[in-house]
């Protein structure tokens, strides 16, 4: 079996669940490709990222995508990539399974919205996966949040789910059908509320992550972790060269720099909202969608 992954990871967690796929695949003896689209320019921006998931997705059976959720949302740049994917057909399956990671409160509309993504992308979904991972924005609280996730729990799940997805391949692409309706299991208030409160409408206000120059010390840390490629060198001096809409608020260039020059406005917002890190949590932390 042939197997793609996609991933798109800021902080590291969602590549860790996409290594765990891969990992459980191999040992079924599937040929696994595994491409990390993070922080990469050719699969961000521009109008050639189809052309460039050419290069990269080869022949496969499966298609594996994955990303973190932000403000109870897929990460926008995901949503461009599944936009982007090339037509099934030939050598690539219509089969797909989103898998997301989350770190806050629920995993909300996220899981979902992919399901719909793919399907105008003439995709069935045969599964879904929710993963529990170690929220970034955390790491400043008083708790961590699900400091040690994704681990064994997790790679449990993953490896359940790789049993299923052999199993629904092995009878025929034809006999798949497509899962996404069982994505909804969100309460409706909840996906209504997110259907009007958008990443952006979320998110957008607080997207003005700047540099203290008086603490910079070049060392270009931000440059090297930042996942949407928000930061460069020239002139001896550290900068924003993208439009402030592209950042994610990830936070990894705040909890990376040696000297606190960034200034992060969302840092504080976050504690609040996550209630220094105590927030109630999802009580089904991580799961298989549709559940058997």
């Amino acid at each position: 079996m042939n197997v793609s992954i996609v991933v798109f990871s800021p902080s590291g967690h969602t590549l860790k669940a996409a290594e765990m796929i891969k990992k459980a695949f191999e040992e079924k003896n599937s040929n696994v490709r595994l491409n990390d689209v993070t922080g990469k320019e050719e699969f961000l921006y521009g109008d050639c990222i189809k052309e460039n998931l050419v290069k990269v997705l080869g022949e496969h059976d499966v298609l594996f995508i994955g990303g973190p959720i932000y403000a109870g949302h897929i990460e926008k740049n995901l949503v461009k990539i599944i936009q982007s994917l090339p037509s099934a057909g030939k050598e690539y399956s219509s089969l797909a399974v989103p898998f997301v990671t989350y770190g806050g409160v629920h995993s909300s509309v996220a899981l979902e919205e992919m399901g719909r993504y793919l399907r105008k992308q003439k995709r069935k979904s045969v599964l879904g996966i929710k993963i529990a991972a170690a929220h970034t924005l955390s790491y400043t609280y008083s708790n961590t949040i699900y400091p040690d996730k994704p681990g064994p729990e997790e790679n449990e799940i993953i490896r359940k789910a790789v049993d299923r997805v052999i199993s629904i391949v092995e009878k025929g692409e034809s006999a798949a059908e497509d899962q996404s309706k069982s994505f909804k299991y969100s309460p409706a208030m909840q996906r209504i509320m997110y259907r009007i409160f958008t990443q952006d409408k979320l998110h957008g206000k607080f997207r003005n992550v700047s540099i203290n120059q008086d603490k910079c010390i070049q060392c270009k840390k931000c440059i090297s972790v930042c996942p949407v490629d928000m930061f460069h060198f020239s002139d001896e001096i550290v900068t924003m060269k993208r439009d402030k809409d592209n950042c994610i608020l990830c936070a990894e260039c705040f909890h990376k720099c040696p000297a606190n020059a960034i200034e992060h406005p969302y840092i504080e917002m976050g504690k609040k909202r996550l209630k220094d890190g105590y927030i109630h949590l999802e009580e089904k932390k991580s799961g298989i969608y549709p559940e058997v």
